[in-house]
């Protein structure tokens, strides 16, 4: 494994590092990278700003705004807390979050702070949610990525935020605040620099990683695949397809489903998006498209979805549960 020290708190940079080194860089070997941002919101890939964002309050407090190429839902990160990244050469393309959360989960015991896995994706400490984690393939590679709240500004998460009432109503939650918990509360004397020194020891230890460096050539480089990837304007960017249908449902152990429709005088498909906070590496446009003039009928529909998903699955969702949320 090769531990790459990252000191760039930009996340489009960040970002751009992960792209680079799974389309570019293409190691032989896992990378592990761990780095924190200024005040950021985290976009997931399928998710739509205007449901997820506070953009007055993101706008007014300078807060950074970027569309992850992962699913998921969206976050708030900031230096009060660190991302961690694991990239593995691996072909198989099923969504799996169990080695990369395993290793953190020993890095956090092996500091004095007892995680553990708690449903699809998160880290919990006495119940109560630490991390968050998303993950992508691309071309051999995954990347699991996830944020760890130290010292988080609460106040700017519960107000940069907005939770969907649907997954509200489901999980009988009304804010950010009784989801989510600083791991300082486990460790009152640390700072989040001393936190994050901790954790990277414990990770070298435990992996026992070589250390690696990027060359001045790849640092530019960077910066140019961050403007292409990762620009603002594409989080704010809006479908401005007005749709007569909307049907979202919150799935327990998948995540908020959305789908907008609408349908022509002959009740076929003209328009449909699939959205929300669920995790795949699906194409939405070559989802789409396969449903476009296709009559709004249930037994048209079923086989297309289930070749969609055969295709590219949504984690954990079964197909006749997409085509339930259709009808």
């Amino acid at each position: 494994m090769i531990y790459l020290p990252v000191d760039s708190l930009d996340v489009r940079h960040n970002f751009a590092l992960e792209y680079y080194l799974m389309t570019e860089k293409r190691p032989s070997e896992p990378v592990l990278l761990l780095w924190s941002t200024t005040p950021t919101v985290m976009l997931g890939k399928f998710q739509t700003a205007e449901n997820e964002l506070n953009r007055p309050f993101i706008d007014a407090h300078h807060i950074a705004a970027v569309r992850r190429l992962s699913g998921g839902g969206t976050i708030y990160t900031d230096q009060g807390g660190c991302q961690f990244t694991l990239i593995t050469p691996d072909k198989d393309t099923a969504i799996d979050f169990s080695s990369g959360l395993s290793l953190i989960t020993g890095a956090l015991n092996q500091i004095g702070i007892k995680a553990q896995n708690d449903s699809r994706n998160d880290l919990v400490v006495d119940g109560r949610k630490v991390s968050g984690s998303a993950q992508y393939m691309i071309n051999g590679f995954r990347l699991h990525h996830g944020s760890l709240l130290f010292d988080a500004n609460m106040d700017w998460m519960a107000q940069a935020l907005q939770v969907d009432p649907v997954k509200k109503q489901a999980k009988h939650i009304n804010s950010v605040h009784q989801r989510t918990v600083n791991l300082i509360e486990q460790k009152p004397n640390w700072t989040a620099q001393e936190f994050k020194r901790k954790l990277e020891k414990a990770l070298l230890n435990i992996t026992g990683a070589q250390i690696g460096y990027l060359t001045a050539a790849e640092k530019k480089h960077l910066q140019e695949i961050a403007g292409q990837r990762f620009s603002e304007t594409a989080v704010w960017r809006s479908d401005n397809r007005k749709f007569d249908h909307v049907h979202k449902r919150y799935l327990t152990g998948i995540g908020v489903v959305s789908v907008a429709f609408n349908l022509d005088q002959e009740q076929h498909f003209s328009a449909i998006h699939l959205s929300g906070d669920f995790f795949s590496n699906i194409n939405l446009q070559q989802f789409e498209r396969s449903l476009i003039g296709k009559a709004y009928q249930q037994r048209v529909v079923t086989p297309i979805i289930e070749h969609q998903l055969q295709q590219s699955p949504i984690k954990g969702l079964q197909p006749e549960q997409l085509t339930e949320l259709l009808f």
